[in-house]
């Protein structure tokens, strides 16, 4: 906290990033995925801001906009940290609660996009604890 004090651009920087790229980016990936395009337009972009303050935060903060980092971000290669493993677990967390949407409507937390953020949230603390204790260093392997 100290180092934001003495610095604060870094932080300034990472949320403007977020809101003005990161944010309309996860909406079109929402809209993608099949969130409702005409009656839900204002959910969808609050579900988009809050994955994007989940997932691309902490990472424009701890990398900053160094093209390297990016490319190893965009193709999956970075080694597991709490940072990484936050915004891995956001994604795998919100497409997992995504799955009990279709089983009932009449039920009010099941309605969009309820269950996507707080799968989401749940998600991001899973990924984030197990990049710092468990997975510490590793990196995603896909081939086989």
């Amino acid at each position: 906290m100290a180092n934001l004090k003495k610095n604060p651009q870094p932080a300034i920087l990472a949320t403007l990033l977020t809101f003005l790229l990161a944010t309309p980016l996860t909406t079109i990936i929402l809209i993608l995925f099949g969130a409702p395009l005409t009656t839900h337009l204002a959910h969808n972009l609050l579900c988009a801001a809050h994955m994007a303050l989940l997932m691309f935060q902490p990472l424009f903060y701890v990398y900053g906009v160094d093209a390297v980092m990016w490319k190893e971000v965009c193709s999956a290669f970075l080694p597991w940290d709490g940072v990484w493993g936050g915004t891995v677990g956001a994604a795998v967390g919100a497409w997992c609660g995504a799955a009990p949407i279709p089983l009932d409507w009449d039920r009010d937390w099941q309605k969009w996009p309820i269950t996507i953020v707080t799968g989401a949230y749940i998600g991001w603390g899973i990924g984030r604890l197990a990049g710092e204790f468990l997975f510490k260093g590793m990196r995603i392997q896909f081939d086989t």
